[in-house]
């Protein structure tokens, strides 16, 4: 049995990369940039909307004409309170770098109430771990 750390270990624990450095590294498209500034991301948030909402923009229906093979990869299934899926379409995703972070979640916050918005912010800073015994 070998006692080699994997090299993606060393880096991250070994004091070389904070977690959250390595979230934006790996978690994100490597073309997956800031919309507010250009840097790379720390944050992405994916605007969702029931598909019957989505359907009476024209755009949306423009994207359903052209076939299944179009409107298929922006639909997404979520379980609703009674563990019935029902579909929803992502109009957008966003990214943001850690100082566009407040403008971009307070821009969200005005989504419209039939809007689902899922935020990935990764694992936050580092938190002190200490063992139990005294």
């Amino acid at each position: 049995m070998s006692t080699v750390t994997p090299i993606h270990r060393q880096k991250l624990f070994g004091g070389r990369r904070t977690a959250e450095e390595v979230h934006a590294k790996y978690a994100f498209p490597i073309n997956a940039r800031c919309s507010g500034c250009g840097m790379r991301p720390m944050t992405r948030a994916l605007v969702m909307m029931e598909i019957k909402e989505a359907m009476k923009n024209p755009a949306v229906q423009a994207i359903a004409a052209m076939g299944p093979e179009e409107l298929m990869p922006h639909i997404v299934q979520i379980k609703d309170s009674e563990g019935m899926a029902k579909p929803y379409f992502r109009v957008s995703v966003v990214y943001a770098c850690k100082s566009c972070t407040p403008q971009m979640e307070r821009q969200l916050a005005k989504a419209p109430s039939h809007c689902i918005v899922e935020i990935n912010r990764g694992p936050g800073v580092d938190k002190v771990i200490t063992s139990g015994r005294g």
